[in-house]
């Protein structure tokens, strides 16, 4: 392109661009009151729930089970939840995944943990959630 059409386009520009701020102008003077109306999207989070089969043979099931049957109706330390477990006869291989497999139920909502206020170092106590019958349902074949 030549610098005399760049020019010239430039002129073009340039009158254009003063003709639309006249117009704005005028079109302002014979305006009381501009009104900006912004739109804000809504956000809205849906929650589904997620289906987890879980066998009574497996460590979750069985402490689920415990639940159910309202030994987590009170707080309890890993231990003793550990000992019923062993009481019962389902005692798992390594008492080393008790605790990971109490963090998890807490995780997803079929238990509740608390620290005793007394001893910060006491250990952490579990419980049956206040919403465990509305979380696990129990399929008998």
């Amino acid at each position: 392109m030549s610098l005399e059409l760049i020019e010239k386009k430039l002129d073009e520009l340039e009158h254009r661009v003063r003709d639309l701020e006249l117009a704005v102008q005028t079109i302002l003077k014979n305006v009381s009151e501009v009104k900006v109306q912004v739109e804000v999207p809504r956000v809205i989070l849906e929650k589904k729930p997620t289906y987890v089969k879980i066998e009574p043979e497996e460590l979750h099931g069985r402490i689920i089970m415990l639940a159910l049957e309202g030994f987590l109706d009170s707080w309890r330390t890993a231990g003793e939840i550990a000992s019923e477990l062993v009481r019962r006869g389902w005692a798992p291989r390594d008492f080393e995944y008790v605790r990971p497999v109490l963090e998890h139920l807490v995780s997803i909502g079929v238990l509740e943990r608390v620290r005793p206020e007394k001893d910060r170092r006491a250990k952490w106590l579990y419980k049956a959630s206040e919403k465990l019958e509305e979380i696990v349902s129990v399929n008998t074949k």
